[in-house]
């Protein structure tokens, strides 16, 4: 079994824009990444594919396979028609990792929709939403800002990312080579928890406090920067601290837990992850947690990139209203991200529940051969392959 199926990790694009960004991430962070798309447009999904991404497409049957038109309610629908096209792919994943752009018909309808039908199986989810360009329209930003509360609503963890900040310093730049770097900051933020379990150094960052982090992260900014030559480690840490995504160092100094991934080549040294370490404390507060490791990589001689990812929220949040029910038992593949009942702001049903099927939503039938009948498995309960939500 390959890593990055033992990290529990997916990470799934959401509407067109969704698609090409999970694409390009995915190609940046080298192959082997578990990635997934699912758009209403047909056409959207044939280019994506091309890319590399598997793609699946939502309300065919309803929209046959022309989109949403920029209608939220239709790419909602969408979502509730195919969700259970997803459950296959679904096998053994802890965490989803979903990226959308807002203020059109799929991303913003139907990325709620399948932040709440993953929550109904108990998967975590970190959700990456990009906002308009400033130069859009005035519809198309108020249209993301109202997405934007009901993902705060649903996500365990979510980053808001302004598309001016993404591509921060391009405007002068020709446009390939703008978009280039933009996705590139974009994968250095959401490949770190891949990265940090998959690719780990001689320092490895823990899973169950990786998953922790997610589980009670709530609001949510990252940031990147790199450095080479001499004096690489101080001035990759002042970079980090003017980087535009985390707000000029404001979400760091704010920030309630901070994940922090160094990126380096062989030639890194134990003095310049303690100068790392010692500098990134002195942007946060005192009593914020940083969980730390390394990724060493060939790629990186040279050159050190320190990522980081700026929660709101402490691991104390992890715990909040979990505390009636017993952890999900599974089988070892799920040590990477063990799924915890509960969730923030009321985002998963509370109290005991003989419905409980974990991530994967087989539950006992998690290591039996399943029973397949037209492309379903029927080990696994109607309601889970449905993403229907029952009451407790």
């Amino acid at each position: 079994m390959s890593q990055d199926m033992l990290s529990g990790l997916l990470l799934l694009g959401v509407g067109g824009g969704g698609c090409r960004l999970a694409a390009s991430v995915a190609a940046a962070y080298g192959g082997g990444l578990r990635a997934l798309g699912v758009d209403t447009d047909a056409m959207s999904n044939r280019e994506a594919s091309a890319d590399g991404l598997t793609c699946l497409l939502l309300g065919g049957a309803r929209l046959a396979g022309q989109g949403a038109g920029g209608d939220p309610i239709k790419g909602r629908l969408a979502a509730q028609d195919d969700f259970e096209n997803l459950i296959p792919h679904l096998q053994g994943v802890r965490t989803v990792v979903l990226v959308a752009c807002l203020g059109a018909g799929t991303g913003g309808g139907a990325t709620p929709e399948i932040i709440r039908a993953l929550h109904g199986m108990g998967v975590a989810t970190f959700c990456v939403a990009m906002l308009p360009f400033s130069f859009e329209s005035e519809a198309r930003r108020k249209a993301a800002e109202r997405v934007v509360s009901l993902l705060d609503e649903h996500a365990d963890s979510l980053a808001v990312v302004p598309s001016d900040d993404l591509f921060e310093g391009g405007a002068d730049r020709p446009l390939e080579e703008a978009v280039r770097a933009a996705e590139a900051a974009l994968a250095s933020g959401v490949t770190l928890l891949w990265r940090l379990l998959t690719r780990p150094g001689f320092i490895r960052a823990d899973p169950e406090r990786l998953h922790a982090q997610v589980i009670g992260g709530g609001a949510c900014g990252f940031g990147a920067a790199a450095a080479s030559g001499p004096e690489r480690a101080a001035r990759v840490v002042q970079s980090l601290g003017r980087c535009r995504l985390l707000r000029g160092g404001e979400r760091l100094a704010k920030a309630g837990s901070v994940l922090l991934g160094i990126l380096a080549g062989p030639d890194l040294r134990l003095a310049e992850v303690g100068a790392i370490m010692g500098a990134v404390k002195g942007l946060c507060r005192a009593d914020c947690p940083i969980e730390m490791g390394t990724v060493l990589d060939a790629g990186y001689e040279g050159r050190v990139e320190v990522v980081a990812l700026a929660f709101e929220g402490g691991a104390a949040r992890a715990s909040e209203g979990r505390g009636e029910l017993p952890l999900i038992q599974e089988p070892p593949v799920a040590e990477a991200f063990p799924i915890q009942p509960g969730g923030r702001k009321g985002g998963r049903a509370k109290g005991g529940s003989k419905l409980a099927y974990g991530a994967t939503g087989r539950g006992k039938f998690q290591n039996v051969e399943p029973t397949m009948i037209d492309g379903q498995d029927l080990d696994v309960p109607t309601y889970v392959r449905r993403g229907i939500l029952l009451e407790r």
